[in-house]
């Protein structure tokens, strides 16, 4: 992979809605996603081109032509390129992304999500790490963070 990749996942980053709550349904049928969230995640595809996987539980359930549509209605300016896959042995996200990045060779990454596995990934890893909150999602503040990740890695 030449590009940097970012490894995302959609609840508590682009879908923001509380748990105790059913998804709001957009008009194509699909959950609908938090604009500034989307808004933000633009922002930082702006500023770095980078080849997107999707870590979401929910990558499980529609194909990879289906997200990039859905995507596409939410206005998200770059398309994914793929799923990370479904290691049965994985048992966190955590496990599932070390997986990935080791199979793949991946050495420029950023990792944007909301599960807490991932606060038991090593140093090296946890760098290019951003954690968002459920609630909250990729907000203005977890953004200024990723650019300024981003920023050091060239």
């Amino acid at each position: 992979m030449t590009k940097p990749v970012l490894i995302l996942d959609l609840d508590g980053v682009l879908i923001t809605t509380p748990i105790w709550r059913a998804d709001e349904i957009d008009s194509d049928g699909y959950s609908k996603f938090n604009i500034n969230c989307v808004d933000n995640l633009n922002q930082l595809l702006s500023q770095s081109d980078f080849e997107i996987w999707l870590s979401s539980t929910r990558r499980t359930v529609k194909t990879l032509i289906e997200f990039n549509k859905i995507f596409e209605n939410r206005n998200i300016e770059s398309p994914i390129k793929g799923f990370l896959p479904e290691y049965q042995e994985c048992k966190t996200r955590k496990d599932e992304i070390i997986k990935f990045i080791k199979e793949f060779k991946i050495s420029d990454f950023l990792i944007i999500d909301d599960d807490k596995s991932l606060n038991g990934l090593d140093e090296d890893h946890k760098k290019k790490l951003i954690l968002t909150e459920l609630q909250k999602g990729f907000n203005i503040e977890k953004l200024e963070i990723a650019i300024e990740k981003i920023k050091k890695r060239t």
